[in-house]
Formats: structure tokens, sequence, C-alpha cells
């Protein structure tokens, strides 16, 4: 990596500047809209492999083992990629972090279309990941470094808006790779596709995305310790550890979702991403709307979403047709909008400023490392009964179980942004 990657924080002078002096549009910054067509473009290059990847890898190996094992190392790869990401964002710049986290991403998806045999591909996968991993901090610390500046004004929304380009591409890439896939190309086809998408996603961020920490706050990250876990506050640690059982039991099932739909409700894969593409541009119609209203009592609109996920989960063991399908993406949509934008916000509560970056990146290293542990899980269970739909049915039982967990969790914060955000602090 050369040095020009990690130089200085740019002056005061380019800088974002205060977010309150600029004109919103659909609820963004004009720094904040480049990141979001950008995030875009990032997106495209997952959106349109990773829906059909453990498809890719059940023909492709030989033993289930060797499935859940791959996803578990991208998964440990992806916990690497946090915990580092939001470190080197504090100390360097969200910029510079972001264009650093595309290098990876694009190598390991070139070595994933011209080498793809076992066992390189947990290696390859690996490699994706911890790239994405960056992005995916980045595309949260820059807009929480606005909403602070903002005085945390519609947090959840402006979260939620920043993602709206991704999950429009998201919805939008599995249907091109679905008519890709029914002329002829290969799975190999579109991880190269992604490769490039990847590169000019990186050019993008380096020509149209600034810098949104100031130079105070690097100092001040760069004064402090390198981890810190008591500096993050207590409210952090409860919101983590009230999410961190309902996200692992999730991930005993959601990884497989696209083995449970083409291979035991016996739907093509072209038919399956479209109903994934359904499943997006409901979340694109809701994002607005719902994060406004998430807003508003962030507490229950997150026990709402995450209630509505493990039902849904469940509902997922007895589907079989492609009504079903799509009907069951679009009624996951809300919940996830309302996820997205909340467990952001919340990560980020009371956080002081020059440790936001490493707030989000230590709350995604923990929920990753449920998806570490859960889609192992998932594997031996559906090893054990043979079929995904136990494992789904699992999920939602023990799922809303947990729920009641999270609630206590969430009764317990204190909900504020230490006396940044006029829409987080309530009147106890």
């Amino acid at each position: 990596m050369s040095d020009q990657n990690f130089r200085s924080i740019p002056d005061e002078d380019s800088q974002v500047g205060d977010s309150s002096e600029e004109r919103l549009r659909f609820g963004l910054s004009k720094n904040l809209r480049r990141l979001a067509l950008v995030t875009g473009i990032a997106q495209f290059s997952m959106s349109v492999w990773v829906w059909q990847f453990g498809i890719f890898m059940e023909a492709t190996v030989n033993q289930l083992w060797q499935i859940g094992l791959t996803f578990s190392v991208g998964t440990l790869a992806t916990i690497v990629g946090y915990g580092l990401s939001g470190t080197i964002a504090d100390y360097f710049g969200r910029k510079n972090a972001m264009i650093f986290g595309f290098l990876p991403m694009s190598l390991g998806l070139f070595t994933l279309r011209f080498f793809p045999h076992w066992p390189l591909i947990p290696f390859e996968y690996a490699t994706v990941q911890i790239g994405w991993a960056f992005i995916i901090i980045m595309t949260s610390a820059i807009p929480a470094d606005e909403i602070a500046k903002s005085s945390g004004v519609n947090a959840v929304r402006t979260f939620n808006m920043v993602l709206l380009p991704a999950f429009l591409v998201d919805g939008m890439s599995p249907i091109v790779a679905g008519i890709l896939l029914q002329i002829g190309y290969r799975a190999g086809d579109l991880h190269l596709l992604a490769a490039v998408g990847a590169l000019v996603a990186m050019l993008a961020t380096q020509r149209g995305v600034k810098e949104s920490l100031g130079k105070e706050i690097v100092e001040r990250a760069r004064a402090g310790s390198v981890i810190t876990l008591r500096g993050l506050g207590p409210n952090f640690w409860i919101f983590t550890a009230g999410m961190f059982g309902f996200t692992l039991v999730m991930n005993f099932s959601f990884p497989y979702m696209g083995n449970l739909v083409v291979n035991e409700w016996g739907i093509n894969e072209s038919i399956y991403a479209y109903a994934w593409s359904a499943w997006s541009f409901t979340c694109v119609l809701l994002m607005y709307g719902v994060g406004s209203a998430t807003d508003k009592n962030i507490r229950i609109a997150l026990i709402a979403g995450t209630y509505s996920t493990a039902v849904i989960a469940g509902l997922f063991a007895y589907g079989t047709t492609v009504l079903d399908l799509v009907i069951l993406n679009i009624l996951l949509a809300a919940p996830i909008v309302i996820w997205s934008g909340a467990e952001k916000t919340l990560a980020v509560n009371g956080v002081r400023n020059e440790m936001k970056g490493r707030a989000l990146g230590t709350y995604q290293f923990m929920m990753s490392s449920t998806r570490l542990m859960g889609s192992f899980v998932g594997a031996l269970l559906w090893e054990y009964f043979g079929s995904l739909r136990a494992v789904y049915s699992i999920s939602c039982m023990v799922g809303m179980m947990l729920v009641v967990v999270l609630t206590f969790a969430l009764m317990k914060l204190k909900l504020e942004y230490r006396g940044e955000s006029s829409t987080l602090v309530l009147t106890e």
C-alpha cells in the first residue's frame, strides 16, 4: 500500500462544512449525497454476485461443511476488517480508509474469477469481506460525523437515506445477474464484473467524497489509546449485549436463504434473484418514511423490527411458491429498514466524536462474530436435520424469545448524544 493512501487529513477549508448551513436534498448534505452515490456503486460490487454465492459454493465443493467453513472464514475476515477499519478511520480519516477498502475487495473478486478452487475459495472470499467491512463502516462513520454537527436531528433517516442508492442497486443487480446467467454467463463472470465495479467505486471516492473528520478530532483520536472499551460508555455495551443473542440466532438461517429457496422450495435461481430485488425495491420506498418514524421512538421501532424479523424467518420454513417468496421478501423490508438505521444510531449514542469510528467498528465486530458462529451452527443444524426448513423454524422460535432480552436492554439505555441530539434525548 502506498503512503498516499494514508496521507494527512486535509486542511479545514477542504473539510465538510456545517451541514446545518447547507441546503439539504433528500435529507442529505452535498457530501452525503456524493457518498450515497459511491455507496451505490460499491453495493453493485457485492450484490451482483453475493446473492448467488451459496448456490455457487454448493455446485463447486463436495461437502456441506465446506460451505459453512467458507462463510465462517469470510465472517472472521469481516470481523478483522471491522476491528481495523474504525481505528484507521479515526486515525487517518474516513476517506482514506474507504479508498483502502476497495483494494482487497477487487483483489478477492479477481481471484474468485480466475482461481475458483478449493481450498482457495475461503481465502478469496475472506479478502473480499475484509475490504467490504471497511466500506460498511465508512458509510456509517461519515454520516455519523455530520449528524453530530447537525445536533443529531433525524439521525435514523440520515443513515437510511445514505443507503438508499445501495438498496436500489441491490434490487437491480440480481436482476441483471439473473439475466446474464440465463443467457449463458457463469458465476465467475459475475465476480469479474464486481471486481471492475469495486475499482470504479474507489476512483469515485477519490474524486467525489470529501473528508468529514476535522483535524482537532483526529488529533484527539491519535492522542488516545488504540483499543478502548470503557471509553465507549455503558450505553454502547448495554445495546450491543442486547442485540448480540438475537443477531446470533438469525445467522443460523439467513446466510442460507438461497439454498433454501432454490433447493428445497424448488424455485429457479433467476426467479430467486428477482424476489431479492423486490425486497430491495421495497426498502427503497420505505427508507425516508420509516426512517422518520423510527426517529420518533427508536426503542419501540427496534423492538417491533426485530420481532417481525423473527416471525418472518419462521414463515420462510413453510414457503413453497414464487408468490410466497415475493410476499415474504416484501414483508421483510420494513423490519430491515428499521434495523439498519436504528442500530447505527444507538451504536454511537453518547459516544464522543473522536471515538465514533471505533464505536461503529466495535459494534460491527461484535455483530459479525455472531455470523461467524451462527453460520457454522446453522450448517451443523442443516446437516443434522437434513433440511433448512427446520433451521429457519429454530431461528424463529429462539429469536422471538431473545427479543425480550433486547427489550430489557433498550429500557436501560439513556438515549442521548452527549448533548448533541435533540431527537435522541428523552425526558425520563
